[in-house]
């Protein structure tokens, strides 16, 4: 049903060309435009190869209920424990202010949970934690009086992982408040919020597939918003639909290598320092998926004082250290689609896309009309159909 609501609007958005564009077909060697016919690739249907996203349903009842005063953590670790079955399981989060972690490790079980769905804000986890807290100050704002993750729980598992290091401080993976993996996770009506600033520090990490993200806020700093394992792990299957969702931060703040479509969401750039700028979306797709970050219908903004200093994306490369290093079809490639969405002027019109993450490689692009959109030589950064300021 929401795949074919998906390719529904598609359908429309495509009848219906815009007149206000900034940059049209083939762009610019900064800045490339997909033809109608480029664009007609990349659908919902594609990226999601054969997964038809399903409603979440809000149940008359529920499964389990999480008060105000009890953890989060604790009852879906107790939901994990005693299911029996394949069955699908519904969890109940009451407003309130939650200072925790969740961490739920791959199991058989599908969980969807839910908070408010009519205000998200109302149902907040929290935590700050940056790539350089220490080992000790996580296990203590993580696990204090170690009564919440205990050997045997099922979230045991990364929270030791995380916990037992001997580097001294944590690092970017150990970050999540909320980290999930497994099949057919399904989330709606919350806010999750990682407080730090001085370093990466990620809201939600996911690792799985058949996820719906929906009606959700995610805030941070750097780092917020991780989707998939990444490229070493190119065998696995993830797609992620998020859907109605607002996503804040500053550097890098949608990442990963997981297949994602965003739909309806608003990307929001917050203030950002006078003498620095901000980057939207950093995937690391392996370089034979052709289908990486899919954003329709969506809004990119941000405050008025970001006004042409925000970059909408570069290319992750994770594990490549240096441009000298990247290899065509080796290396991770990120793929990055935008269209049909409202892009503001927070954007660098001219020059929006930055040189990769990890190895400073540079944008390229190819603008022969018989170009490869999969030709891993250059960038796959495309744009298609959006309007705005930024556009």
């Amino acid at each position: 049903m929401i795949l074919h609501i998906l390719l529904k609007a598609l359908l429309l958005t495509l009848t219906i060309w815009q007149y206000s564009f900034a940059s049209e077909y083939p762009g610019t060697e900064t800045r490339p435009i997909l033809s109608k016919e480029e664009a007609a690739k990349f659908t919902p249907e594609n990226y999601f190869q054969g997964w038809e996203p399903a409603e979440i349903i809000v149940p008359e009842a529920f499964d389990y209920v999480v008060e105000p005063e009890q953890s989060i953590q604790s009852v879906v670790s107790q939901a994990i424990k005693a299911a029996r079955s394949s069955t699908r399981v519904y969890i109940k989060i009451q407003p309130g202010h939650y200072m925790e972690t969740v961490y739920i490790n791959a199991t058989y079980v599908q969980l969807t949970i839910i908070g408010d769905t009519k205000d998200p804000s109302s149902v907040h986890i929290m935590a700050s934690l940056s790539a350089q807290t220490s080992v000790e100050d996580y296990k203590n704002i993580v696990n204090p009086n170690g009564t919440r993750y205990q050997e045997g729980d099922q979230a045991w598992g990364f929270y030791n992982g995380c916990a037992s290091r001997k580097t001294g401080t944590i690092g970017t993976d150990c970050t999540p408040v909320f980290f999930v993996e497994g099949e057919g996770f399904q989330l709606q009506g919350v806010t999750v919020h990682n407080g730090a600033t001085n370093a990466q520090g990620i809201a939600v990490l996911t690792a799985g597939d058949k996820f719906h993200l929906m009606n959700n806020v995610f805030m941070g700093y750097q780092d917020i918003l991780g989707l998939g394992i990444g490229p070493s792990e190119s065998h696995l299957l993830e797609r992620v639909l998020i859907h109605m969702s607002v996503i804040e931060g500053q550097v890098n703040y949608v990442f990963g290598g997981a297949s994602v479509i965003f739909n309806e969401v608003t990307f929001n750039t917050l203030e950002i320092n006078p003498n620095s700028s901000a980057i939207i979306f950093a995937p690391d797709t392996a370089p034979e998926n052709s289908y990486g970050f899919l954003v329709i219908n969506s809004n990119i903004t941000g405050v008025n004082s970001n006004s042409s200093k925000v970059y909408l994306g570069r290319s992750w490369d994770q594990g490549v250290v240096s441009s000298e290093y990247y290899e065509a079809g080796k290396s991770p490639n990120g793929q990055l689609v935008i269209r049909e969405s409202n892009i503001d002027g927070v954007i660098n019109v001219a020059t929006p896309y930055a040189p990769a993450a990890t190895s400073q490689r540079p944008f390229s692009t190819d603008l022969s009309i018989t170009r490869n959109l999969d030709n891993n030589t250059y960038n796959r950064l495309w744009e298609f159909n959006n309007t705005g300021d930024g556009a």
